[in-house]
């Protein structure tokens, strides 16, 4: 595995886990629905990021 890809595994993860969180908290109080939702659409942003970042460092 190269260098550099580590950090991108750690990113996506984290990112991952984010979401799940957000999405744990919308469940257990939905008034804040809006700012929840706004971090699991970031969150899904990053993590989808970072897997086109380790697919095209893997192609190299």
């Amino acid at each position: 595995m190269k260098k550099g890809l580590i950090i991108h595994y750690i990113i996506g993860i984290a990112a991952v886990f984010l979401v799940f969180a957000a999405a744990y908290y919308i469940q257990q109080n939905p008034k804040n629905l809006l700012s929840a939702g706004i971090i699991i659409l970031a969150g899904c942003l990053v993590a989808f990021s970072q897997f086109q970042i380790i697919k095209q460092k893997k192609k190299q």
